[in-house]
């Protein structure tokens, strides 16, 4: 007896299927119920939102611009600094520099793309420093013999001697008081680089002095780098002889002005 199996054919039959997906216009709220902007967040102070066309308002139901904290309450910003470059950080970029190089706490700056620009709070920076001599204390720094360096009384002759012990008018830095100045050596330290003009008057006693032999008072510049070094000397034109002398051969001394533009 023969045994017939049968084998069924099974055939898969894929049913397709169409979703329809709705887009959904929605409102966010943290806080707030019923939102009538794209996105509400509820605050103490009050709502922070973004409108339809992308603008945030901090406190501020209607923003005008990209950013609006004009909610008359507190409505300030923070800025920070960046050490990008000026390319680097793009056009339009503030910055603010906490530094009182300037005489003040600090300042901003904006890039145009090439340059940080600085806003300066009280002008272009200035700084005015005026000093009086009212005593005879010098320091001899330039001698041929080593035992004459030192403090002296009065400009000795024939030696280079700096000039101590000022009596200090104005050190100012665009206003505000400063330390650029120190009238026990007479240094003025540079607090950034820029162009600096200095001008030294001085008046010796009421005498008469010597006018031949080729003596004379110079002042000289002298500018030093950060470590001290001696980095050039400006001499001034020749002054007024430095011997007391007797006539014929002597002229009256009166006041000499001396003028240079250094930069640092």
């Amino acid at each position: 007896m023969k045994r017939k199996n049968k084998i069924k054919n099974s055939t898969a039959t894929f049913i397709p299927m169409l979703f329809l997906a709705t887009q959904l216009n929605a409102q966010i709220g943290i806080g707030v119920q019923n939102p009538i902007n794209p996105v509400e967040i509820k605050t103490d102070a009050g709502n922070v939102i973004v409108d339809n066309t992308g603008k945030i308002g901090v406190l501020v139901a209607t923003p005008k611009v990209a950013i609006d904290l004009r909610s008359g309450t507190n409505g300030s910003v923070a800025i920070g600094n960046t050490d990008k470059t000026a390319v680097q950080a793009g056009a339009g970029t503030l910055r603010y520099i906490a530094s009182p190089a300037i005489g003040v706490k600090g300042y901003l700056e904006f890039s145009d793309g090439t340059n940080w620009i600085s806003f300066y709070p009280k002008g272009k920076p200035r700084i005015v420093v005026m000093a009086k001599k009212t005593t005879q204390d010098t320091y001899v720094f330039e001698s041929a013999t080593p035992s004459e360096i030192g403090t002296k009384s009065g400009i000795v002759q024939r030696r280079s001697s700096y000039l101590t012990n000022w009596t200090e008018v104005l050190d100012s830095d665009s206003g505000v008081a400063n330390t650029n100045f120190d009238p026990a050596t007479g240094e003025f330290i540079a607090p950034r680089t820029g162009v600096y003009f200095a001008t030294f008057t001085f008046a010796l006693q009421s005498s008469q002095v010597n006018t031949g032999g080729n003596n004379q008072t110079e002042a000289i510049w002298e500018v030093r780098n950060p470590a001290g070094t001696i980095t050039q000397r400006v001499k001034t034109n020749n002054g007024y002889a430095s011997d007391t002398g007797i006539a014929p051969n002597a002229v009256p001394v009166g006041f000499c002005l001396y003028s240079e533009r250094l930069s640092e």
